[in-house]
Parts: structure tokens; C-alpha cells; sequence
């Protein structure tokens, strides 16, 4: 192991470290798999005029909502941990340095914007909104999205009956769809990211907007993420097998397709002059 693995393991948090290691596994799989985010997302985190705003995208992975952004003609600059991660957005042209986000050094420099996408929550939140808050340019945002969703009621009551007789007990939880189990529990707890904003005396009072949307979902379509989500690449592989021939039968039983129903979450807060 380098002296920058042995720092970046030093900062970040052990559980961080860990999937880490499994983003980068699966690599690929997250890469091709993974969904990217509701453009009207994007241009609220942006705002009317994004075309030269320098942007520092924190835990980008593969660059997913990196290169949104940059399509709209940000400049945008990731920070990751992950290698091989970094390695595929350098891949799609984006410029990233590999650290953990809480000893990076940003050398001096600022940003019009601080984003993270589905990554935030991997951090130690009272440091990491702290830097941000320092590298943030006064009237700069802060802005952290996650996607949520879950599958129709019935086959998600399906697939709780796959997981609990399919998984050991007492392990780690694993998710049926994005952070939420069914349609009437969209919305995830954010409230330890709200509290970490508050408690930073540079942001202004945090802001959060939620965005429905749909995707459909064919049975493989399905399974492919599944193996980019660091939750179920934790398991045994055995078990991981019977998890997923399970799941592939629950959804063939609803028809072999489903539509997802996701809100995706975008949490601001304004630098402070």
C-alpha cells in the first residue's frame, strides 16, 4: 500500500474505505448500470446560467452526474476515492483526483459549486460539510442528491419475502429498491445531513426539493444494477447467487418487467458572504 492509500484510510470513514473497494469491483457494472439523474435536477442545482461554473463533485465514481453537468458547460473537476472508478470518468473526460474527500487538498482553489450524487452519505458529515463550506466561493451552493424509489406494493412484498428467506439475519441491510421499501416510504431520512448543514455557521438555512419520476425495468435490467450496488457485492457470493435467482424469478412471476417509481432528492445551501 502507497503513503495516499495509507493517508486516504486514515480520513475517511472505515465503512467508506470499505465500499470503496467494492464500488471498484464493479466498476463497469456501475458505470453502464447505474441511472443518472432527472435533468430538471441538474439545472436547479446549476441554475439558469451554468456554462463556466467551476464545479468540485465530490465521490463522483464513474462520473455519472459529472458529465451532466458538464454537458450543460460546467467545468467540472471530481474528487474519489475509488480508483478504477476514477479511472472510467477520466475515461468520459472528466478530471478527477483520487483521495478521500476529508483529507483532499484543494491546493488554494474554489468553487461556484460543491456537489455529490448518491455519495454523501459515505462521509464524516461534519467534516466534509465543513470543507465544503471552506471551498465554496461566497454565494456558492452546496448541492447533494440521492436517488429514492421503490417497486409496485406487490412486488415489492414479493421480493421482502426473497430477501428474508434468501439472506442470513444479521447482516447488513440491504435495500429492496433506493433507499426506500415501499410506495408509501419514498423518502429517506435526511436528517443527520440537514443537522450537519445547520451546525456549519458558513451556509445559509439548507433547502430540499424532491422530483418524482419513473423508469421501467425489464427482469436483467434489474439485476445488472443490482451488481453495481455496493449493499448486495458485500455478500457472499453464494448467497448473492441465490439472492439474485430469486429476485429474477419474483420479478418474472409480476410479468419479467416493472416500473420503478423514484424521487430524487436535491439539498442546498448557499456560502455565505
Amino acid at each position: 500500500m502507497d503513503t495516499t492509500d495509507e493517508r486516504d484510510r486514515r480520513v475517511a470513514r472505515p465503512l467508506a474505505w470499505e465500499r470503496s473497494r467494492l464500488f471498484d469491483q464493479e466498476a463497469e457494472a456501475y458505470d453502464r448500470f447505474r441511472p443518472t439523474y432527472p435533468d430538471t435536477v441538474i439545472d436547479e442545482l446549476l441554475g439558469p446560467v451554468p456554462a463556466g461554473l467551476d464545479v468540485l463533485d465530490v465521490g463522483c465514481g464513474t462520473g455519472i452526474a459529472s458529465r451532466q453537468m458538464a454537458q450543460r458547460g460546467a467545468r467540472v473537476l471530481g474528487v474519489e476515492l475509488a480508483p478504477r472508478m476514477a479511472e472510467i470518468a477520466r475515461g468520459h473526460g472528466v478530471g478527477v483526483e483520487i483521495a478521500a474527500f476529508e483529507g483532499w487538498d484543494a491546493a488554494g482553489r474554489t468553487f461556484d459549486r460543491v456537489t455529490s450524487a448518491q455519495a454523501w452519505h459515505w462521509l464524516d458529515l461534519p467534516v466534509a460539510t465543513a470543507k465544503a463550506a471552506s471551498v465554496l466561493r461566497p454565494g456558492g451552493r452546496l448541492g447533494l442528491i440521492w436517488n429514492a424509489g421503490c417497486q409496485p406494493d406487490d412486488l415489492a412484498d414479493a421480493l421482502e419475502e426473497v430477501y428474508t428467506s434468501v439472506v442470513p439475519g444479521g447482516g447488513h441491510h440491504l435495500f429492496r429498491g433506493y433507499a426506500a421499501n415501499r410506495s408509501s416510504d419514498v423518502k429517506t431520512g435526511l436528517g443527520s445531513v440537514i443537522e450537519a448543514i445547520s451546525a456549519v455557521p458558513g451556509f445559509g438555512a439548507p433547502t430540499e426539493k424532491w422530483f418524482p419520476w419513473t423508469r421501467a425495468y425489464q427482469r436483467d435490467e434489474w439485476l445488472d444494477q443490482l451488481v453495481s450496488r455496493s449493499d448486495h457485492a458485500a455478500l457472499e457470493p453464494a448467497v448473492r447467487d441465490r439472492l439474485f435467482e430469486a429476485i429474477g424469478a419474483a420479478i418474472d412471476d409480476h410479468g419479467g418487467s416493472f416500473v420503478m417509481n423514484f424521487e430524487t432528492v436535491l439539498i442546498t445551501a448557499t456560502r455565505l458572504t
